[in-house]
């Protein structure tokens, strides 16, 4: 009797041999996938001087304090003294910048256009309840010296002007205001001033005339034109010194208690921090801070 041979029982094959070129594509997109999500995920590091700051404008002296005007005696006997601090050039330095966002103060805060963070730290201002402006570059004096990209130039056109204008608002998101950066020629210019105001009234912008020359027509034209508006009556940190920063802020009460209110301009300076930090318990018992919309002036 011949034996009966076992015959094998086909083998099933696996999912992973059948289809070898389609198990590979799987991975490899889920590995692809994975490094995208943790390039969302985990936040890109920031460097501490990304690039250049543009220089402050060079004076042969600083322009002097700004004498604002008499508060009326029912303005005072209901609030004191009044004083406002922008802080000027924000958006190039990313962890000093944030280190003056994170002030328990209710300081403002004016933003370069072109700066690589002013986006992102101009969004976290607005979460902070900040002031926000667009410091806007315009035309000094020295022709040697740079205001930054972006600037607003005596020589150009009206369509070149409003483009510039309207380029720099919409690159600082929240702002409801807006300073000049430099601009102690471009200031003194009174047709090239209504240019540029006239855009900022459309777009419902308040003016601070940051005071860069003696000459300036900024805030005079802002009121002509029935703009709210202010101006910068202490330069706290042109000298760059700490002894010289806390004589700003002592003008800076000087002047509140004197007129009733007064605005002062800093910039993001780790002496500037260090001289806050230091200065404003004892200042807001002097004066009461606000932010600088609480400032403004209507026509």
């Amino acid at each position: 009797m011949a034996s009966r041979r076992k015959q094998k029982k086909p083998t099933r094959q696996g999912f992973n041999d059948r289809f070898p070129g389609l198990v590979w594509a799987i991975s490899a997109f889920g590995i692809i996938g994975a490094a995208v999500t943790l390039l969302f995920v985990i936040p890109a590091p920031h460097e501490s001087k990304p690039s250049r700051r543009p220089v402050l404008e060079d004076f042969s002296t600083a322009p002097p304090p700004c004498e604002p005007e008499h508060a009326s005696r029912e303005e005072l006997e209901r609030s004191g003294p009044v004083a406002a601090i922008i802080i000027d050039d924000m958006g190039y330095d990313f962890r000093i910048d944030s280190a003056f966002l994170e002030i328990e103060a209710p300081l403002s805060f004016a933003f370069l256009p072109s700066a690589p963070h002013t986006r992102e730290l101009a969004l976290r201002a607005h979460e902070y309840g900040k002031d926000i402006l667009v410091h806007l570059p315009m035309e000094p004096m020295k022709k040697e010296i740079d205001p930054g990209p972006g600037a607003l130039y005596l020589d150009m056109n009206f369509n070149t002007m409003l483009r510039t204008v309207r380029r720099a608002i919409k690159s600082v998101p929240g702002a409801s205001g807006v300073n000049n950066h430099m601009g102690s020629r471009f200031t003194a210019d009174r047709r090239a001033m209504e240019v540029v105001l006239n855009e900022l009234k459309r777009h419902g912008l308040f003016y601070i005339d940051s005071r860069t020359t003696e000459h300036t027509v900024g805030f005079s034209t802002a009121r002509a034109l029935g703009i709210p508006s202010a101006e910068r009556t202490v330069f706290l940190d042109h000298d760059h010194r700490r002894n010289a920063i806390k004589r700003g802020l002592d003008q800076l009460v000087w002047m509140s208690e004197k007129r009733g209110s007064a605005l002062a301009i800093g910039h993001p300076l780790p002496e500037t921090l260090s001289v806050l930090y230091d200065a404003l318990p004892v200042l807001r018992k002097k004066v009461r801070l606000v932010p600088v919309s609480k400032m403004l002036s209507s026509p």
